[in-house]
C-alpha cells in the first residue's frame, strides 16, 4: 500500500535523520514504525502449540548466560518472606 504523509517538518528531519544513519530509506524506517505500533491483531493469536514452541525457544535462549540453578530451598515461600514475617 502506499500512503502520502504530511508530517510536521520537525517529525519528518528526525526520521530522515534516522534513516540516514542507517543507512535505509525514510520509507522503510516509517513503515516500521507504524507496523510495530498497531494493535494486536487477535486473528493473530498463537495457538497452544505455537505458544510452548516460542516459549521454549525464549526459555532457551537464555540457557548460554550461565544463571545458577535455584533450589527448591531458594525459591520457597519461606526463604522468600522469611524476614518479612510473613
Amino acid at each position: 500500500m502506499t500512503l502520502t504523509l504530511d508530517l510536521p517538518p520537525q517529525v519528518e528531519k528526525a526520521y530522515l535523520a534516522e534513516a540516514q544513519a542507517r543507512g535505509l530509506p525514510l520509507a522503510e524506517v516509517v513503515r516500521e514504525v507504524l507496523v510495530a505500533a498497531r494493535p494486536a491483531d487477535p486473528a493473530a493469536e498463537l495457538s497452544p502449540e505455537e505458544w510452548v514452541r516460542e516459549f521454549r525457544e525464549w526459555a532457551q535462549s537464555h540457557a548460554g548466560l550461565g544463571l545458577p540453578i535455584l533450589s527448591d530451598e531458594d525459591i520457597s515461600r519461606e526463604s522468600i518472606y522469611a524476614d518479612r514475617g510473613l
